[in-house]
């Protein structure tokens, strides 16, 4: 009968609608961890995949989790329909001003008014060299437009670690500093700076997916803190010139 398979097609879509519009933020945790191979999660999401929090966390490789602040996210429905992803992400506790919009599609990821904040733990899986140091305080990274594509990456970002310090120092906090990440294509040039602290440090470089990180920089004691910086210094790089140590992420 023409009616009842009309009403039997009608009900199916309604049920799959119903399915969709309710499946579970859970579903996120799970495809995050197979494309990470578990290296991210999403640990204790809630709502749906459409609006929904969670709180990020990168696995390290102890296997112990460094989790981030709470996540809310919106998914907008309708780019779906030609292709694309659009998201509105809002970080916890964090003003309005701080959220950030993520277009994807096939080629590339945009992202508008890009906030990030990172623990500064984080920093020691960028080299062997840095994980002794076990640093700490508090990272943000920040960016106006940022556009990440099979090409490279295009735009600007800055990284702001404040109230910084380290296990191998008595001072604490050993000072503000500032990473300026310039994108151009298939390579990101690194510039680091010394906003204020005990410890001076300066240094260029950049990253490419070809050649990876390839860092050269300084570190030094301001006056009056040299006795008190001595293990760490010596930590980070051998001395190339009284005082002055250098510091090679490869």
């Amino acid at each position: 009968m023409p009616g009842k398979r009309t009403f039997a097609f009608l009900f199916l879509c309604a049920f799959l609608l119903t399915l969709l519009a309710t499946a579970p933020a859970s579903l996120l945790d799970s495809y995050l961890r197979h494309a990470t191979q578990g290296r991210m999660v999403l640990a204790n999401a809630s709502g749906t995949v459409w609006q929904g929090a969670a709180m990020p966390a990168v696995r390290q490789p102890q296997g112990n989790l460094v989790a981030l602040q709470t996540l809310h996210w919106q998914l907008a429905v309708w780019p779906l329909f030609s292709g694309k992803i659009r998201l509105h992400l809002q970080w916890d506790e964090l003003p309005a001003s701080s959220a950030t919009d993520v277009n994807i599609s096939y080629r590339q990821i945009e992202f508008q008014h890009l906030f990030i904040p990172l623990p500064a733990k984080l920093l020691s899986e960028a080299s062997s060299l840095l994980k002794p140091l076990e640093f700490r305080g508090q990272m943000q990274i920040q960016a106006e437009h940022l556009l990440v594509s099979r090409q490279g990456v295009d735009g600007a970002a800055v990284v702001d670690w404040q109230q910084a310090g380290s296990a191998l120092s008595s001072i604490n906090p050993l000072g503000n500093y500032r990473l300026a990440l310039n994108g151009a294509g298939e390579r990101v040039t690194i510039g680091l700076s010394t906003t204020s602290g005990a410890l001076l440090l300066q240094g260029q470089g950049g990253w490419s997916a070809a050649r990876g990180l390839d860092f050269h920089g300084t570190a030094r004691a301001a006056p009056g803190s040299e006795e008190r910086l001595t293990e760490l210094l010596h930590h980070l790089g051998p001395e190339e010139s009284p005082g002055v140590h250098g510091i090679k992420l490869m």
